[in-house]
């Protein structure tokens, strides 16, 4: 079995100097920034290796895009595991956003299929979840949609079963998954300790075959790359808080620690509310886009999510100037009345989608179905959540209805713009977190006929339902075929039902650095249930990936980007490094505590009170003070 991985050269965010922000313009100088290997990139080289190890015929192709300076990291993931280079590099790349970049990378991939495979389809595309300059986790589901293959996203660790069977995070339940033919396109979450470089392959990789291809050489259409292939465009880039999603005030002994917490928790919530933004005024003037905002209505058990009946709410908000309709599309099967459901949240219209193909999450069978109502019915808008789910399906829907997507929004909302001899009307202004959450960006969609966006789960707030509110519900027949999915999923573990950390006001959440089940458990029950009482709050049990990868706790106590994302009063990370994928999920929380042992530890910058100290001293301190406070409130 062949591999090609696609790599990425992106810049270090984990080590921004001063000098890098431009404070004036409120951006980084990204040229200021050391140039890596993106991290999570690793975990497809270590991957691709498992594989291609049992097959001596076998090949593995390094693919990226970039300038000729992005040649480093190939020769980085060649000295790791050996393999061949191919740099794409032309100018005409420039300004690409994630769907001209998918288009480029595929023709790549086409090319490479059949000079480096002789036509051999029997070839699997590695690549990590996301990358940490972008955060979006498009890329790979629409290079799936260019090439026609299935993708199997959230795959969480480096063994391949027979027959290819891999373990993936799916929406409710871990799944094992098997293709039914090949290429596919697989990402990975994390699977173990990445390969290392050693000296001898280094040297070698120098002297490894790296083929420079530029646009015309893998015959991509210009009119498809770079900025004018381009369906989305930054509006706006600005500085969060100096750089820092927040200033952390360090504590040096249990009491000050303590003290601070009690007084930062009752002053009050500090977050602002991000749906409350004033109405917008069209003051008798035409939109540059008409119809209706659409949700995707993404389905929890029997149940709809809560972030889906979120942005119902937000979506009438934000249509109700406009006087447009609010849809809600809803797919699967066996779909009940769930439909009434959703016109109580606040739709207008729900467009049900319902075919037995449709029963399991399978991105490219739902992408047919809810791309074609979005080709026939063209919704000026369309959300859906960031969820797992979401971030799977959503880049293929947009991909397919030929639409631009921004990731992960933090906010949204209808403004103007003017720049030139472009002027748009009423368009939706899409802000999100990049660079790992030190840069804020505002996009905006541009040369598409439909606006969509992906938008964290707890950023706005569920609306009150009406049960006497009345709508249409519209039946589509979904252009489902079976011989197109090209997916079998052999097994479902689902997850053990638990009381979810997501509406909880206080979470005490671990990480690695507890060292064992044990350890998390007899350090953070205790803490979790005294500060609950403390603070006459609900209190739950959170953990990272790594904690949850290491059996520390269940799957559905998870906060991140494959886990949830949860926005409590008062978030404790204890042990927590601060990686991207957790700081996803937890980074709207209103007041953050991190105790750690590391004084660099990247959950600082993320934190409003730290510190630093042995954890099996400093939380059994905080255990017994908290104790005493507790007694002393009641």
């Amino acid at each position: 079995m062949h591999c090609i991985v696609l790599v990425k050269q992106v810049p270090d965010v984990s080590n921004i100097p001063e000098a890098a922000w431009d404070t004036d313009k409120g951006t980084l100088r990204r040229g200021m920034l050391e140039s890596i290997l993106n991290p999570l990139d690793l975990h497809a080289v270590t991957f691709a290796s498992r594989i291609t190890a049992a097959d001596p015929g076998s090949r593995t192709v390094y693919l990226t895009m970039g300038p000729p300076q992005a040649r480093e990291v190939l020769i980085d993931c060649i000295a790791r595991a050996p393999g061949e280079g191919v740099l794409l590099t032309d100018r005409g790349f420039a300004g690409a956003d994630t769907v001209a970049t998918a288009y480029s990378l595929a023709c790549a991939i086409r090319r490479i299929e059949r000079e480096f495979f002789d036509g051999s389809r029997a070839y699997v595309i590695v690549a990590g979840m996301q990358s940490v300059d972008g955060d979006t986790a498009q890329v790979p589901p629409q290079i799936a949609e260019e090439l026609g293959i299935e993708q199997i996203a959230y795959v969480a660790g480096p063994e391949v079963g027979p027959a290819f069977e891999v373990r993936r995070i799916g929406p409710e339940a871990t799944e094992t998954v098997r293709p039914r033919r090949f290429p596919v396109l697989v990402t990975l979450t994390a699977c173990t300790e990445p390969l290392y470089r050693s000296f001898h392959r280094a040297r070698a990789a120098r002297g490894a075959s790296i083929h420079e291809w530029s646009a015309a050489s893998v015959e991509a259409r210009p009119e498809r790359i770079g900025l004018r292939g381009s369906r989305t465009q930054v509006y706006q880039l600005f500085s969060p808080n100096e750089g820092k999603a927040r200033s952390c005030l360090f504590a040096h002994s249990i009491e000050e620690l303590v003290a601070l917490i009690d007084a930062r928790y009752r002053s009050g919530p500090r977050r602002a509310p991000t749906d409350a933004d004033p109405p917008y005024d069209l003051a008798g003037r035409t939109p540059s886009y008409g119809g209706e905002f659409w949700v995707y209505a993404e389905r929890e058990g029997d149940g709809i999510r809560s972030v889906s009946l979120a942005l119902l709410g937000k979506a009438r908000q934000l249509a109700a100037p406009l006087g447009a309709p609010v849809g809600a599309v809803l797919a699967g099967a066996e779909l009940g009345a769930l439909a009434g459901e959703l016109v109580a949240y606040g739709a207008d219209r729900v467009y049900v989608l319902e075919h037995p193909l449709l029963r399991h999450a399978i991105a490219s069978a739902h992408a047919q179905a809810v791309a074609s109502a979005v080709r026939t019915h063209r919704p000026q808008v369309m959300l859906f959540g960031a969820t797992p789910w979401g971030r799977e399906l959503a880049p293929r829907v947009a991909y397919a209805s030929d639409c631009g997507l921004t990731a992960d929004c933090t906010k949204l909302e209808i403004g103007d713009y003017a720049k030139g001899s472009v002027s748009l009307v009423a368009i939706l202004k899409q802000t999100r977190p990049a660079l790992g959450g030190n840069v804020m960006a505002t996009i905006m969609t541009r040369a598409s006929p439909t606006q969509m966006a992906t938008v964290r789960p707890g950023v706005f707030s569920v609306p009150q339902p009406d049960p006497a509110r009345t709508g249409e519900v519209i039946r589509v027949a979904p252009e489902v075929r079976e011989d197109s999915i090209g997916l079998e999923i052999v097994a479902l573990e689902p997850a053990a039902a638990a009381s979810s950390i997501r509406d909880a006001q206080v979470i005490v959440a671990g990480g690695r650095g507890l060292r064992s089940r044990a350890e998390f458990e007899a350090l953070l029950e205790p803490l979790a249930r005294n500060l609950g009482a403390r603070l006459g709050a609900r209190s739950e049990i959170g953990a990272s990936r790594m904690a949850v990868e290491d059996g520390y706790a269940s799957r559905d106590r998870q906060v991140g980007q494959t886990g949830q994302t949860v926005t409590p009063r008062l978030y404790v990370a204890i042990g927590i490094s601060g990686a991207v994928q957790h700081i996803s999920g937890m980074q709207h929380a209103d007041l953050v505590v991190a105790i750690n042992r590391d004084p660099r530890a990247r959950i600082f910058d993320y934190a409003d009170i730290g510190m630093v100290g042995d954890l099996a001293q400093v939380v059994p301190a905080l255990i017994r003070a908290t104790e005493v406070l507790t007694h002393a409130a009641h």
